[in-house]
């Protein structure tokens, strides 16, 4: 047992998701929450509306003496300061002396200040929000209360619960509301579950009744909204969290699986503001960034929608082709047309508008895969740049512009043969799985043009076969139908936003969180189930923790006859129309985890929980948590509610 251990850990990384998943059950605490070592700068605070200047008003956003007066000597605005010290005691001379009491609140707070963004969400979203008229609104840091007058106005609830922890500091902000009958203000941070949970019961809620068997298939209500204003500036930490937006997040999407919080009155639909950096665990845009909180959202949501947004790339280092990106652009720009949805003047991405100019010079876009592959790289653009200034006031050959061009070229034509090369293997699989779906070629046939391509990739350079096995699976999630990506299967394109319609000014964005019906098993956690629930958590870590591994060698290394059984058993990843792959015997070409889709991710929970031989949950814990006490309270949290 102590080598199959050993065997199992070689593997299988212990070190994260399966262990620090424990973490992200438990509830928060206000006590465990702090700022990033990232700091407020003077230049974002700016007001740019009547409400962003009441906030700024309020002093409670105000950079220290000693980093303002770094700030203004450096840009000269040390006069500036001098008057409006020289206006500040002129006005306490005539004010009496006497007690002045100090609003307080969270400075890190980002809140909407823009009517003109509300307006334009409302008619972006406008008749899928129709619904909702009516409903009763939960409603998490309101702040300064825009967004939830504006959404108060629109669908007239029948009661407004708002929950803001610095309501001293907000009040007179929220009096507009609170004035509505229905309307009621809780003093207390809705994203502590303790805290949230106080107010899920009939007394604040009397028309909402809670599902009475959870781990039975819920329907969608209509009747209850929660909306939820998270962005934090700098970024709050929990633990070992870099965002606690993120954090929060994934507990709203696991309280879909549990029928906790108040997902237990049925599917609730979520809209959430965040900042712009913090949706990307929940929204990746490529495969290199889909980890495990988007394939829980791809099982557990009908639809995850960024309703606004920054426009510009997510990360220059996570790529992908810009093929695909242009491909994804042009397929929603068609949905959208199809449905009749404009965008409101302004909010065009750069990327909309050229898929429309695309659109209307009726140039076709081909589909991913079809050329070579081209990424944007920082030094394309400098190299353009030089490029056009060469042309007109031309740079000497020892000049270090010169120099420069001619360094970004070596590496440009360098980028273009290894892309040409790329595309020449990626071809060479998909013939080999034109040939597999045609039904022409026989067992034998597939697996001598396996063995030849395989040859190939052997041949290749390590960084080269990691980029070119990183592109073949963006690939693979663009041509499914639908697309693995929630991003890739969105039914309009993100409105772009500015920072100036935030105070502070920080670009943020908008999500809108449909939950669906979970999978009956995925439903089944805790003591009083099955545990099959648990068990796919379990299973998730450890395959996770080894995405680029083939499935099979991972099954293997999770418990000894798990891939003879479930392997043969398991259609769908030789089913080239459900998201499969050609039978090829090669490390490079088969199915790994990173791969499957969220309905593989289901089968293949069915099928454990099929085979006779499958070892117990315990036992499943002791085989992939590195403790040596398999009992321990962290080890049985997982799956636990909050």
């Amino acid at each position: 047992m102590f080598c199959a251990r050993c065997h199992v850990r070689s593997l299988i990384s212990l070190s994260s998701p399966a262990v620090v998943r424990t973490w992200i059950r438990r509830p928060l605490s206000s006590t465990c929450l702090r700022s990033s070592s990232a700091k407020l700068e003077k230049s974002e605070l700016r007001p740019s509306t009547p409400i962003a200047e009441q906030l700024a008003a309020t002093g409670v956003w105000k950079i220290s003496r000693g980093k303002a007066k770094e700030e203004e000597d450096g840009t000269g605005t040390g006069a500036d300061e001098d008057a409006d010290k020289a206006k500040r005691a002129k006005s306490s001379a005539k004010k009496p002396k006497g007690k002045k009491t100090k609003v307080t609140g969270d400075k890190t707070r980002v809140n909407i200040v823009s009517e003109r963004l509300i307006d334009d969400v409302f008619s972006y979203l406008g008749p899928s929000l129709k619904r909702h008229i009516g409903c009763d609104i939960i409603d998490i840091y309101p702040g300064a209360g825009l967004w939830s007058r504006k959404l108060h106005e629109y669908l007239k609830p029948r009661s407004h619960i708002l929950m803001e922890p610095d309501a001293d500091l907000y009040r007179p902000f929220l009096e507009p509301i609170l004035e509505k009958p229905g309307a009621t203000l809780v003093p207390k941070p809705g994203i502590i579950w303790r805290d949230l949970n106080s107010i899920l019961t009939p007394e604040y809620l009397p028309h909402q009744t809670p599902v009475e068997d959870t781990f039975q298939p819920s329907s969608r209500n209509d009747t209850l909204l929660v909306t939820a204003n998270i962005a934090f500036h700098p970024r709050k930490k929990y633990r070992s969290f870099e965002s606690l937006a993120f954090l929060v997040l994934h507990q709203f999407l696991d309280s879909i699986r549990s029928g906790s919080l108040f997902q237990k009155y049925g599917q609730v639909r979520m809209l959430i503001w965040g900042r712009h950096d913090d949706k990307g665990g929940i929204l990746p845009k490529n495969m290199q960034r889909r980890k495990r909180t988007a394939i829980e959202g791809e099982m557990y949501c009908e639809w995850i929608h960024e309703v606004c947004g920054r426009d510009g790339p997510e990360s220059i280092w996570f790529l992908r082709d810009t093929g695909t990106d242009i491909y994804s652009t042009a397929s929603v720009l068609k949905k959208m047309k199809q449905s009749r949805i404009s965008v409101p003047e302004g909010r065009h991405t750069k990327a909309l508008l050229a898929a429309m100019a695309s659109s209307k010079s009726r140039r076709r876009v081909k589909a991913p895969g079809s050329e070579p592959p081209v990424f944007k790289r920082p030094f394309s653009e400098s190299l353009s740049e030089l490029e056009a200034a060469h042309e007109s006031q031309v740079f000497t050959m020892d000049s270090e512009e010169y120099k420069t061009i001619k360094r970004y070229q070596w590496r440009m034509s360098t980028e273009d043969k290894r892309h040409q090369k790329m595309h020449e293997l990626s071809s060479g699989l998909d013939a080999i799985a034109a040939a597999y779906k045609s039904g022409k070629a026989t067992r034998g046939e597939i697996e001598k043009l396996g063995a030849e391509w395989h040859e190939s990739m052997q041949a290749c350079a390590k960084a080269f076969v990691q980029e070119l096995t990183t592109y073949r699976g963006n690939l693979h999630y663009i041509r499914q139908d639908p697309p693995v990506l929630h991003w890739d299967r969105r039914a309009f394109e993100p409105m772009a936003v500015r920072p100036d319609e935030f105070f502070p000014n920080v670009e943020c964005c908008l999500l809108d969180i449909q939950p669906k019906d979970v999978h009956p098993l995925i439903r089944q956690v805790g003591p009083r189930s099955n545990r099959a629930g648990d068990t796919l958590e379990l299973i998730m870590s450890a395959f996770m923790t080894q995405s680029t591994t083939p499935v099979s060698r991972i099954l293997d290394a999770l418990w000894p006859g798990a891939a003879e059984f479930i392997m043969p058993k398991w259609k769908s990843i030789h089913d080239l129309d459900h998201g499969g792959v050609p039978p090829v015997k090669s490390p490079y070409a088969e199915i790994t985890p990173r791969m499957l889709n969220a309905r593989q991710w289901e089968e293949l929970l069915e099928l454990w929980m099929q085979w006779p031989f499958r070892p117990e949950f315990h036992e499943l814990i002791a085989r992939t948590h590195d403790t040596d006490d398999p009992g321990s309270a962290d080890d049985w949290n997982v799956g636990s509610e909050f």
